[in-house]
């Protein structure tokens, strides 16, 4: 359980981490002199390098072990986000970032590996476990954003995040060695390592990541501006729904072990939860009559539904290939991010023209996801276990 509490942490660090800004992009600009605009330059910073970093760090970790790659890398990102603490300008922040979400990238993804190498009985119980904490960083991080820069400075969220890396770093990892699976050491068998990484069912599941989750995260990141057109709601108003949408979300991630028992697969999970999560979409932004509580009700379903659904792929992908299940895991999470980005850019685009287009480009994303997610045919389930 220790090692779990410990793994939940680093997912906490980075869902914390990955959210912060949000509300709290005003603060900084004026501190360091820059428009508001620009401090989202902190976020792509972040972003891109995690996605390039974590399939390699990935790979590292199959071959050389978890912890190999998760201690520095905590380490990395505790002395960074401390230093973005203290940046006396945009530029130097920038930098900051970019090392910060380059660390990133051997923190969630070798989290999700590790509870995955837990064997087929405890990974699915382990992932929702790690996935929660995820959810409970992005649940909260808003909050300890604003509440720092209110009170203290917004200098104080990224010293808060750094200092408590630190702690788990030099405490909790550690820790760890003395109970380390086998999957966590290094992998005496190099070339099994180096083994094929796009194993049957591997992109179909990497598709739905980044066109599924991607698609419906990028959707929910408007749906505060069209509660406030509906109903002239305000930010307190919105902000309670979208905490809890949070706490709905997390508890169907702790759902999740039950349904994948009941359903049999994570990748069926997946697309049931998906179909949900589409028609939620269509009602949230298509019906413009409907009074608050249909809408409200299809925003529970699409957080519930949704936390099933994504730690049940994240549980699916961590079964298609032990022996590369650091770098495909690291490999979904690059593929979610970048699926946020490319799905969040879209549908702002979009919704100045009609609040109806974000959910035709939700329900094309998530057809895709769900395509891409079909049971495998006999036939090439027959040749993957002859080669």
């Amino acid at each position: 359980m220790l090692r779990l509490i410990f793994l939940f942490l680093i997912a906490f660090l980075v869902g914390a981490d990955e959210f912060l800004l949000g509300p709290i992009l005003t603060p900084i600009g004026a501190d360091l002199s820059v428009p508001p605009e620009r401090i989202a330059l902190f976020i792509t910073a972040y972003s891109l390098p995690l996605a390039f970093m974590a399939p390699i760090l990935g790979g590292i970790s199959d071959r050389y072990g978890r912890l190999a790659v998760l201690v520095p890398a905590t380490l990395v990102f505790g002395l960074a986000s401390f230093a973005t603490s203290l940046v006396p300008s945009f530029e130097i922040g920038i930098a900051t970032r970019i090392l910060t979400g380059a660390a990133s990238g051997g923190m969630l993804g070798i989290a999700m590996a590790m509870a995955g190498d837990l064997g087929e009985r405890g990974a699915a119980k382990a992932i929702a476990f790690v996935t929660s904490g995820l959810t409970f960083g992005i649940i909260l991080s808003p909050g300890i954003g604003s509440i720092s820069a209110e009170f203290w400075s917004w200098r104080f969220a990224f010293g808060a995040i750094g200092g408590l890396a630190l702690i788990v770093m030099l405490i909790g990892l550690p820790s760890l060695r003395a109970a380390r699976r086998p999957n966590s050491q290094p992998n005496m068998d190099i070339a099994e390592a180096a083994g094929p990484l796009f194993v049957p069912g591997a992109l179909g599941s990497l598709i739905a990541m980044a066109a599924g989750l991607g698609g419906a995260i990028g959707c929910f990141a408007l749906v505060g501006e069209r509660l406030r057109s509906l109903y002239d709601w305000d930010t307190a108003t919105v902000g309670m729904i979208y905490a809890a949408f949070g706490i709905l979300t997390l508890a169907g991630n702790f759902a999740m072990p039950v349904a994948l028992a009941r359903i049999g697969s994570g990748r069926a999970l997946m697309r049931i939860a998906l179909v949900f999560v589409l028609a939620a979409i269509v009602v949230t932004y298509v019906f413009d009559a409907l009074g608050p509580v249909p809408i409200l009700l299809a925003l529970a379903i699409w957080a519930v539904l949704g936390g099933l659904g994504a730690p049940g792929l994240q549980t699916h992908i961590a079964q298609l290939s032990p022996s590369r299940r650091g770098a495909l895991m690291a490999l979904a999470g690059s593929t979610m991010n970048l699926g946020v980005a490319g799905a969040s850019a879209l549908v702002a685009g979009v919704y100045p023209a009609s609040p109806a287009w974000v959910a035709a480009v939700g329900a094309g994303l998530i057809a895709i996801a769900i395509v891409a997610l079909r049971p495998p045919h006999h036939d090439e389930t027959e040749a993957a276990s002859s080669g």
